[in-house]
């Protein structure tokens, strides 16, 4: 996996792309299951890792349709 430069991604930072990518998938497909303190949480720790994908140039995008 390669960042928007074409640099080659470490494990530990490819792992924390696979924790974003799931978060997104949850708060995506499985929001109504969640409990309210498990939903704002989950979207506290969206924004947290929104911050680890930009800063390795990966360009996350907007998440503003999950409320992060």
């Amino acid at each position: 996996m390669e960042d928007f430069t074409g640099s080659e991604l470490n494990d530990a930072q490819r792992k924390l792309v696979g924790c974003y990518r799931e978060l997104v998938n949850v708060l995506m497909g499985h929001r109504e299951q969640l409990a309210p303190f498990e939903e704002r949480n989950a979207l506290k720790a969206l924004a947290a890792l929104w911050q680890v994908m930009n800063g390795l140039d990966l360009d996350p995008g907007q998440v503003y349709e999950l409320g992060a």
